[in-house]
């Protein structure tokens, strides 16, 4: 009889737990799993990142992020290899339900940990710290950045604000992929005071280059990648195009470049402090 590889894993496990005594799992041996770059960096920030023995695809930061092993992608992960590695605790996505469900047919703890929201953030610090015994440390932090953005608080000043997630660079702006009013994104412009340009509850729309003059924003961002070498100067000038916008008469496109500004874990706090910067300027 053929068995498939869920049912052999299953066995697999139940024979290890049959034939192991359980012991209590202290935060310093703890072996945690996390599979989203940003859970990755929630777990170095909360001093823990020693713990994790896996991976997914694209953990690149911080830099000793790179040398862990990669046990998964963004939708499945390597069962065998997953349960030779004996994790205490696998940190995932809401995205990744198809791979939550597949943990627990194998009896590996899982956690599901939503960081889709500023608060779901900032809450997010929480719950992994609850999680990997370091409640003390995710409680500082929590109060001190709840702290930090109850500073940069402001009221609505009727400023619209387009964001490009993604487009092509080095050539003339013909479509930006944008933010909707949706997301961590959308909620780090309300807290600026400004109001996103794009009206609608599609997280990521594909908008063109008459939609982008018909809205006429009065602050660009443009998100860009840290993998284009493109220089500032030449990432403005893709904007050329819509000369006649406010953005581009009272030069309030503003380009940040770096993965900190898409990934919605720690550094996602830098990037509100360096827009709250351009945004005064």
């Amino acid at each position: 009889m053929k068995y498939s590889r869920l049912v052999v894993c299953y066995l697999i496990t139940v024979i290890i737990s049959a034939c192991s005594q359980k012991k209590e799992i202290f935060s310093d041996n703890l072996k945690i799993i996390a599979l989203s770059p940003s859970i990755v960096e929630t777990i170095f920030f909360l001093g823990k990142g020693d713990n994790i023995i896996g991976t997914s695809s694209f953990c690149n930061y911080p830099e000793k992020a790179k040398n862990i092993l990669v046990v998964a992608n963004i939708s499945d992960i390597n069962l065998e290899l997953t349960l030779r590695l004996k994790p205490d605790m696998v940190f995932l996505m809401p995205s990744q339900k198809n791979i939550a469900d597949k943990l627990a047919l194998l009896n590996i703890k899982s956690a599901t940990i939503s960081q889709e929201s500023l608060n779901d953030i900032l809450n997010s610090f929480l719950t992994i710290g609850k999680k990997i015994n370091s409640e003390k440390k995710a409680r500082f932090i929590y109060d001190s950045l709840r702290t930090v953005l109850d500073s940069y608080n402001k009221p609505s000043n009727n400023k619209k604000v387009l964001i490009s997630v993604g487009r092509e660079y080095g050539t003339e702006v013909s479509y930006i992929y944008s933010n909707g009013e949706t997301g961590f994104l959308y909620d780090i412009i309300l807290l600026l005071g400004y109001s996103n340009a794009l009206q609608t509850k599609i997280p990521y729309p594909k908008i063109g280059a008459e939609t982008i003059m018909s809205l006429d924003p009065d602050i660009i961002i443009d998100l860009v990648s840290s993998n284009i070498d493109t220089e500032e100067k030449d990432l403005i000038n893709d904007w050329k195009f819509f000369s006649n916008s406010k953005a581009w008469k009272n030069n309030r496109i503003f380009i940040f470049k770096g993965d900190y500004t898409t990934i919605p874990g720690p550094r996602i706090f830098d990037f509100i402090r360096d827009l709250n910067e351009k945004g005064s300027d």
